[in-house]
């Protein structure tokens, strides 16, 4: 027997198990579930790109024995059609550009970011794992010539600000039940009061983190089917997880890709998408990139806005 016939032997054992993975964020959309099979099945789906990945070398170790594999070649673009739905893209320059970053509860200079976002400039930065240390240096730095700021550091991953160059109204932090919070407050713009959400659940690595991560997001999305808003933060969930999928998680959109932003190593080569911004339905995105190393285990992203119509 040749060789590549015995090594086209493997292809069944690699295709079944990819594509059962493949197919998971169906289940997670269809049976979401909030037990410990839930959980289980929720951090099995993050990696759609990697099961892509293993079913092109199924179907490429197949055809070397039979080419009628090949035809399984269209199943690569499932994460594509997959992932949670993404806000409606619409050309030219945004109205409002939302900055995402985690820096890192170790991380005490803020220099990199703060170079980064005079490079690429945010109406909005929100900070996710702000420590104290973390704040003072902002300050010295004079919060990177951002006017309005709301900051709720913390010398644990909880804390949380938020850097505008617009006023922020009736802002309020609103902690749960295991201790993760979210900071609320009101922008105006275009002459709309907007609700916008910072928030940073808990990593979803038990069941009641998991049922708590998935809760937030469902209370934001009956939320937003009611009033203008934004979410943005460190969501600690992919566009495959139960968190993003699902009809009730319809009235708020990925204004963000899947690429992945944690961990920074390799430009998140082998990492996953957990960095995001949501909105309603009134708005729609002129674009969305990833940023730069700026010294954290996450990478930061930015994604550009504009109000339906305008």
């Amino acid at each position: 027997m040749s060789r590549a016939r015995l090594v086209s032997r493997l292809a069944p054992w690699i295709a079944a198990p990819a594509l059962s993975a493949l197919l998971l964020p169906l289940q997670r959309a269809w049976m979401p579930g909030q037990g410990s099979l839930g959980w289980a099945l929720d951090l099995f789906a993050h990696w759609q790109p990697l099961y892509a990945l293993a079913w092109l070398l199924a179907c490429a170790l197949g055809a070397l024995r039979d080419r009628r594999w090949l035809l399984g070649l269209p199943l690569l673009a499932l994460p594509w059609f997959t992932a949670s739905p993404v806000a409606p893209r619409a050309d030219g320059p945004p109205t409002l550009v939302i900055t995402v970053t985690n820096v890192n509860i170790r991380q005490r200079d803020p220099t990199a970011l703060l170079g980064w976002l005079d490079r690429q400039p945010a109406n909005i930065v929100v900070l996710t794992e702000l420590s104290p240390d973390y704040a003072e240096a902002l300050a010295r730095q004079g919060y990177g010539g951002f006017p309005h700021r709301a900051l709720h550091p913390l010398a644990s991953p909880p804390g949380l600000g938020i850097l505008s160059d617009r006023p922020l109204y009736d802002v309020r932090v609103v902690p749960d039940r295991l201790g993760a919070l979210r900071m609320e407050a009101g922008v105006d713009i275009g002459g709309r009061r907007i609700r916008f959400v910072a928030a940073h659940p808990k990593p979803p690595m038990a069941t009641r983190k998991y049922r708590a991560r998935d809760g937030l997001l469902r209370e934001l999305a009956a939320s937003a089917a009611r009033e203008p808003m934004i979410v943005a933060g460190d969501l600690n969930a992919t566009p495959w997880s139960s968190a993003l999928l699902g009809a009730d998680l319809h009235p708020l959109t990925r204004a963000t890709s899947w690429a992945p932003t944690y961990p920074s190593e390799g430009r998140g080569l082998f990492g996953i998408g957990i960095d995001h911004v949501l909105v309603s339905s009134g708005f729609v995105q002129t674009g969305a990139e990833r940023g730069p190393d700026i010294g954290s285990d996450h990478l930061p992203v930015r994604a550009g806005l504009r109000w339906r119509g305008e």
